[in-house]
């Protein structure tokens, strides 16, 4: 079964686990693309 790298990176950031820069290095890995990057990290102001 492959990682899920959008939902997993989410869930941490979301969780407080992982900080933007953290999310930023996903990108650069190539696990995530810039859009879900924008979208993980607007994901927390819209749950606040």
């Amino acid at each position: 079964m492959a990682i899920d790298w959008f939902e997993k990176i989410k869930e941490y950031y979301l969780g407080g686990f992982y900080d933007i820069k953290e999310v930023q290095r996903f990108v650069e890995l190539k696990k995530i693309t810039v859009s879900q990057s924008e979208e993980i990290l607007n994901s927390k102001e819209e749950a606040e």
